[in-house]
C-alpha cells in the first residue's frame, strides 16, 4: 500500500533539495523567476508526481520514458516534432529528473535502488 502524499510537503522537500543549485535564485535563496511559472518543474508538478508515482522501477529509465510521455507530451516548450529547446539547457526537470524521482519515491516510502 502506498503511503498518502502530500503535496505540499513534497513540494517544500524538492525546493529545499533542488532549488539552492538552480542558476535561477539569489545566494538568498529567493526565486529570480517571476511568481515561479518558468520552472517547468513546479508549473507542473502535479502531472511530474502521477507520473513518478504511476512508475515503479529500479531503473530510471521508466521513470525518463513516463516524464516523457505525461510532462513533456504537455509542456509548452516542446515543439510538435517532439524536441525541446530548455531540455539540457535550463528545464529543472531535466536536469534534475533523478533528485526528483528519488524524492517522491523516498517520501512515497518506495526507494529508487540503480541510479545515474
Amino acid at each position: 500500500m502506498r503511503a498518502r502524499i502530500d503535496f505540499e510537503e513534497l513540494t517544500a522537500i524538492l525546493r529545499k533539495r533542488i532549488c539552492p543549485d538552480c542558476g535561477g535564485q539569489t545566494a538568498e535563496g529567493t526565486c529570480l523567476t517571476d511568481d515561479r511559472k518558468e520552472c517547468r518543474l513546479f508549473e507542473l508538478f502535479p502531472l511530474v508526481a502521477q507520473a513518478i508515482l504511476a512508475t515503479e522501477s529500479d531503473d530510471l529509465e521508466p521513470y525518463l520514458r513516463a516524464i516523457d510521455e505525461n510532462v513533456c507530451s504537455v509542456c509548452v516548450d516542446q515543439s510538435l516534432n517532439g524536441t525541446c529547446a530548455r531540455r539540457g539547457q535550463g528545464c529543472a526537470l531535466d536536469g534534475r529528473l533523478a533528485d526528483v524521482v528519488a524524492a517522491i519515491e523516498e517520501a512515497a516510502g518506495r526507494t529508487l535502488r540503480k541510479q545515474p
